[in-house]
């Protein structure tokens, strides 16, 4: 009984012999058809014994049969054609953008960046800015058993003190475990000169890790860290904090200049970006009154991206949280 299903199993996989099937079976039902209704016009027509009907059957049975042929025909030629039967051409994507010009690209972000960042000051004078809460100063927790520690540096201004802070304050809800715990150790920036770049290589060989953090396009003196901070066999983080002062372009440029920059065997999964302390943007305030005024409020922190990478970094089980402590 199976051979009977066999035919079925060919038009599924070509389609388009079962659709010239059809074609032909519907333009024969169409012929035989058209020859039956002539038929018996002309059967008809001919018991009145009239020459002139039988040639006009005649001329127009032809017509009928070229029209059906010629419509027949056009559909076989349209199914056979090249392109429908070649499967259709996949675009080329296009080839990635050379190192060069995302370098370059990074750079003139960076040095725009800190243009508008001297005169931010400037211009928000006069704005009323929505009262934050005071924050409150990082207080280093007393030695203990913790999962691991973390130095945390960089080039000064990049915002290491508030993320350090937001870190904390995003895992307190309750007291951790010891098992949960990752110290956070502020070792400063990384500008300075050279005993001071030397105890820090020093402090992060006696720590689990280094976030070395940056609000901008890597420069040559923090590469140069970074290298021999890479040199003490210690898993390093690079974090692009501020992200919140770039457009996703901005953002995803200097990303890339920034892996480019670095060794070829560093783990680009190791390179993110975070929002610590977003800058304060424009919001409309109507009062009860109806009256409107313009104040300055300060978007969430989106730290999200980095407090993944440390989760993978230090896996705990499911139903626990990793918690941060400045030690």
């Amino acid at each position: 009984m199976l051979k009977w299903f066999a035919p079925l199993l060919l038009f599924a996989a070509k389609p388009e012999t079962l659709v010239r099937i059809v074609t032909v079976a519907i333009a024969g039902a169409v012929v035989a058809f058209g020859v039956w209704v002539l038929s018996n016009v002309a059967l008809t027509f001919d018991a009145l014994k009239n020459p002139y009907i039988a040639v006009a059957y005649g001329v127009v049975l032809s017509c009928f049969f070229i029209g059906i042929g010629t419509v027949t025909w056009l559909r076989f030629r349209r199914l056979t054609s090249p392109e429908r039967l070649s499967p259709p051409r996949m675009q080329p994507e296009p080839p990635p953008l050379p190192n060069a010009i995302v370098n370059k690209r990074a750079e003139a972000l960076s040095r725009q960046w800190a243009r508008d960042s001297r005169g931010s000051i400037a211009q928000t004078k006069g704005k009323i800015i929505a009262p934050l809460a005071p924050a409150a100063p990082i207080e280093p927790k007393p030695a203990g058993l913790a999962r691991g520690s973390l130095m945390v540096t960089g080039p000064a201004y990049s915002g290491k003190t508030a993320l350090i802070r937001i870190l904390m304050h995003a895992t307190s809800a309750n007291p951790p475990k010891a098992s949960e715990v990752v110290r956070l150790v502020d070792a400063g920036s990384v500008d300075g000169d050279e005993p001071h770049l030397a105890a820090l290589i020093e402090q992060a060989a006696t720590t689990d890790g280094v976030l070395f953090v940056v609000d901008q396009d890597l420069r040559a003196p923090e590469v140069a860290a970074i290298k021999r901070l890479i040199g003490t066999a210690k898993p390093l983080y690079v974090v692009l904090n501020k992200a919140d002062q770039f457009n996703a372009a901005d953002r995803d440029a200097i990303l890339l200049s920034i892996r480019a920059k670095l060794p070829v065997t560093f783990a680009s999964g190791h390179v993110v970006s975070v929002a610590g302390a977003p800058s304060p943007v424009e919001r409309e305030i109507e009062d009860a009154r109806g009256a409107v005024r313009l104040e300055l409020r300060r978007p969430p922190s989106d730290i999200r991206a980095l407090t993944n990478l440390l989760g993978r970094a230090f896996p705990l089980p499911p139903e626990r949280t990793l918690r941060f402590e400045a030690a």
